[in-house]
């Protein structure tokens, strides 16, 4: 695969691990969660909570990603270069 292929590639799976973070940070909240309201007695009220908790640092780092996804797209764009082409 030429260069072109790898950025495509390297591209693809950054897009794979936002998403995947954020299933993640959503399901790490849920089970703590549930693990303090059986610790507690309280289910599923701190289920709940840390499970949307989980779900809105997931998209938080899911914008910050792409937003800085989306600034190294369009910085050598800005500088009249083709994305994904380097200087070499």
């Amino acid at each position: 695969m030429g260069k072109r292929g790898q950025v495509d590639m390297t591209q693809m799976a950054r897009a794979w691990a936002m998403g995947l973070d954020m299933f993640v940070n959503l399901l790490a909240g849920g089970i703590l969660g549930f693990g303090l309201d059986w610790l507690f007695g309280t289910y599923p009220i701190l289920m709940l909570v840390f499970g949307l908790l989980g779900l809105g640092v997931g998209m938080l780092k899911f914008l910050r990603e792409a937003l800085q996804l989306n600034k190294e797209m369009s910085k050598p764009h800005e500088m009249g270069h083709e994305p994904g082409k380097s200087d070499e």
